[in-house]
């Protein structure tokens, strides 16, 4: 049963790339919204232990610029709201994205 790889390959029938992808499965709940993250710049001579915020920064590009401006970190940060669902037997424990404000 010793053959060349040709051979061995030949005999599989014609190969097929990767199948299609599959789309992915729908839950039957509410379409969750991707979270927004709101930037922080760090105030200064804060330790990294504990974020200590300062000011808020409309995109992270921003954020960057006056932190490199200003020697401090960023932070990123997303806000949430946690839900309840009673509808199973088992309480189930959801988050939902806060939409920022500005």
């Amino acid at each position: 049963m010793a053959g060349t790889a040709a051979e061995v390959a030949g005999s599989r029938g014609p190969q097929t790339g990767n199948p299609a992808p599959r789309a992915p499965k729908e839950n039957g709940g509410p379409q969750q919204a991707a979270p927004q993250a709101r930037f922080f710049l760090a105030k200064p001579g804060a330790s990294g232990a504990t974020p200590a915020l300062e000011r808020e920064c409309a995109t992270e590009a921003e954020a960057i610029a006056e932190a490199f401006k200003t020697g401090v970190n960023y932070s990123a940060c997303n806000e949430y709201r946690s839900l309840v669902d009673f509808r199973c037997k088992q309480p189930v424990f959801k988050k939902e994205a806060v939409k920022s404000n500005s």
